[in-house]
């Protein structure tokens, strides 16, 4: 088992270039199975493929004690003569939601890598297999059901998605190492939680490989979004001049690539697809005024002619 989820992981790596030779690699860790395997992985190849790694842990100050779970990233770097740094999220109780959480980590993965790293996360093929059905439970459409990648936003590259939670618990228990089991993946008032706890045994029970196959499913799809966002671009780029479009060139093109045109235009939003449906719908009317777009991002037309008009420092936001 240890040899073949090895060969997983370093082909994954290589097939997909997410850490090339001699790249500096920040290892995020948590303490938990699957951070922890990241961080064992990465030290066994890291000699052969010449990577200068670090380990960098983010205390989210929820819990009282989780000056715990970074004493014990520290002292597991220490034992693989591994360089490691500490950052802390101070939080209030209204804003500990999954979503600031992760808008949190992706604001420090950026800090970290200003000098050049490259932020290895401990996603598995679960991980993507649970975001896969979440989002078909929000009603999400391509963009969403690609869901995790094995390159993220910015930095983050993720070489556990073709390796599954069942296999890294597996690996940690043959090879007797520790990790830190946090209590609140127990806390099925959390949607992920309970799919995972909940739903996917379930699943598992009625079609066993099923989390493979959502994963692979969700692979899949990934690559479908890439390609439609490569043929959005170039129509983007042949449509919008100047920050002015042709309301017939638009409605000229299939529903599906106008509205990631609107979406992209918007500043890629995770939410607000009702609101550029309703859009899309508006400049069909013909009618001329304006109309905001999520973000504050506003468009006015006058006859033919559709303006764009941007508030200041629009932020991209991540996948809708």
């Amino acid at each position: 088992m240890s040899r073949a989820v090895e060969k997983i992981f370093i082909e994954t790596v290589r097939n997909r270039n997410l850490l090339p030779e001699g790249a500096a690699v920040t290892a995020a860790v948590s303490g938990g199975a699957d951070s922890v395997l990241l961080l064992i992985l990465l030290n066994k190849f890291r000699q052969h493929m010449n990577w200068d790694l670090s380990v960098l842990h983010i205390d989210h100050g929820i819990r009282e004690n989780s000056s715990e779970d970074a004493d014990f990233v520290k002292t597991l770097a220490g034992k693989l003569d591994i360089s490691f740094s500490i950052r802390t999220i101070q939080l209030e109780e209204k804003s500990c939601t999954e979503a600031h959480l992760s808008s949190c980590r992706s604001r420090i993965y950026a800090e970290v890598s200003d000098s050049g790293q490259l932020i290895a996360v401990g996603h598995t093929a679960s991980d993507r297999a649970e975001t896969l059905l979440m989002r078909l439970m929000e009603g999400a459409g391509l963009r969403g059901l690609g869901g995790m990648d094995y390159v993220g936003i910015g930095p983050v590259r993720r070489p556990l998605l073709d390796i599954t939670r069942e296999q890294v618990r597996e690996y940690l228990a043959a090879n007797e190492i520790s990790r830190i089991d946090d209590p609140t993946n127990k806390d099925n008032s959390i949607l992920r939680n309970s799919i995972r706890n909940i739903v996917f045994p379930c699943i598992e029970g009625v079609k066993p490989g099923s989390t493979v196959a959502f994963s692979r499913a969700s692979s899949g799809l990934s690559e479908w979004r890439d390609y439609i966002d490569g043929i959005v671009r170039r129509v983007e780029e042949e449509l919008i001049n100047d920050s002015c479009f042709s309301r017939d060139a638009y409605l000229e093109l299939s529903k599906v690539i106008r509205l990631s045109i609107l979406w992209t235009v918007a500043g890629k939003p995770r939410g607000g697809r009702y609101e550029i449906e309703k859009t899309d719908r508006w400049i069909a009317t013909g009618k001329d005024g304006f109309h905001n777009l999520p973000g504050g991002i506003q468009l006015t037309i006058e006859g033919s002619k559709i303006t764009i008009s941007y508030p200041v420092n629009v932020e991209e936001k991540s996948e809708f």
